[in-house]
């Protein structure tokens, strides 16, 4: 292994002289033997990230003159344009407890000690085409079939309403192909696809997929899903592709397929990123990021099992919570099954669920089997400048 380990050290080190675009293109030989130690991980993880940010240099510089160029502005008051690049403005804040007409035990819900047993599922649901600004986007929604009209009743009968039906969507990016000098990826499309069946034939929700999407077909879906939601509605969004953190303002990115090296312009940040899951009125909403750098997401506040509330009063909060695949750290584009380390220990993960599993359970179970196979650390937490509630978290529910 640790012969392995100075052959990729020295791979990196010797393809740096070459030029940035070279160094970036080629891959370097995977690591023989399993996970090599801290010490050289890092060290690997340190050369790689030189090379990212020789390779964004201009664009870096773009943002330390202006820490803002890579904004969107605020959506005008009452338009909603679909074509427009801009964010949508947040509702009414909801209040901190809801009424919630749910089907849910009402028992505690609990970090088991034992991982869940995995049993197989029937699959349903197909694919149909889906009229939205991506350039390639399948759309796979479970259909649910119509309330009937209440028959008419004595007028001395009490009339029963039916509770509200929550919906399930979600929305996945998976960003493979970018412009030379940034290199292509090879997992994040195979990652949604796969993540997206999983979701709908295990959990009901229906599912938009965006492949090697832009800045604006992200920031346009995104928009579309906060015009259509409401509070009692569950969202999921992913996204997979290439990010970087700012060495010394600590802001992370997105880099869309259509960013570039010399201008920030197509960036995507933190910020903004924060601004549009605060737009999505949903009180469950979790944002999944399979990208580098992707923990400092989740900065604002770690999440644990402690203290964890019962499933109804869970429901009542407005939950915002984001699972990253890493830390301050690169992450592996390099997996198993054709998929990265983080999602395919995901899909595992989804597979094998029972029941009500809090987010936090989720995260536990990939963080150990993630921490198996590679040097990175997935990260859970909440997202209190998008309106995350004491108490809050995300409950994934198998139908």
């Amino acid at each position: 292994m640790e012969d392995n380990t100075r052959l990729r050290l020295l791979f990196i080190l010797a393809v740096l002289p070459l030029g940035v675009t070279h160094a970036q293109m080629i891959r370097p030989p995977a690591f023989a033997g399993g996970v090599p130690g801290m010490a050289q991980m890092q060290s690997v993880t340190m050369q790689r990230h030189q090379v990212r940010t020789l390779l964004y240099r201009e664009a870096l510089e773009e943002l330390r003159k202006n820490p803002k160029a890579a904004d969107v502005p605020e959506c005008l008051p009452g338009v909603k344009d679909k074509s427009a690049l801009c964010l949508r403005r947040p509702e009414a804040a909801l209040p901190s407890v809801q009424p919630v007409s749910a089907d849910l035990p009402e028992a505690a819900v609990k970090i088991p000690a034992a991982g869940p047993d995995i049993t197989a599922q029937p699959a349903v649901a197909g694919k149909a085409q889906l009229t939205t600004p991506a350039p390639q986007v399948v759309a796979a929604v479970q259909a649910t079939p119509a309330v009937p009209a209440a028959a008419a009743q004595p007028a001395a009968a009490v009339k029963t309403v039916p509770p509200p039906q929550r919906r399930r969507l979600a929305v996945l990016v998976g960003n493979n192909g970018y412009t030379t000098p940034i290199p292509s990826l090879e997992t994040p499309i195979a990652d949604v696809e796969k993540i997206a069946e999983v979701l709908r034939t295990r959990f009901g929700f229906e599912t938009r997929v965006l492949h090697n999407a832009t800045k604006a077909q992200i920031v346009q879906a995104v928009n579309l899903v906060a015009d259509e939601i409401g509070p009692e509605d569950n969202v999921l969004l992913f996204y997979a592709g290439h990010g970087y953190l700012m060495d010394d303002t600590q802001m992370g990115f997105w880099i869309p397929v259509d960013a570039s090296v010399k201008t920030a312009a197509n960036w995507i940040s933190n910020t903004d990123i924060s601004k549009l899951l605060q737009a999505i009125r949903a009180r469950q909403l979790i944002l999944v990021s399979d990208s580098c750098f992707s923990g400092s997401l989740t900065r604002e506040q770690k999440m644990s099992a402690e203290g964890m509330l019962k499933s109804d009063e869970i429901l009542r909060r407005r939950s915002v919570l984001v699972l990253s695949s890493g830390g301050d750290e690169p992450v592996s584009d390099e997996g198993k099954e054709g998929h990265s380390i983080f999602a395919w220990n995901l899909i595992k993960t989804l597979d094998a669920s029972q029941g009500i599993t809090p987010g936090y359970k989720v995260y536990s179970n990939v963080y150990g089997q993630v921490k198996k196979d590679a040097a990175q650390e997935p990260q859970y937490g909440a997202v209190v400048s998008a309106g995350h509630m004491s108490g809050g978290e995300y409950l994934f529910e198998v139908q």
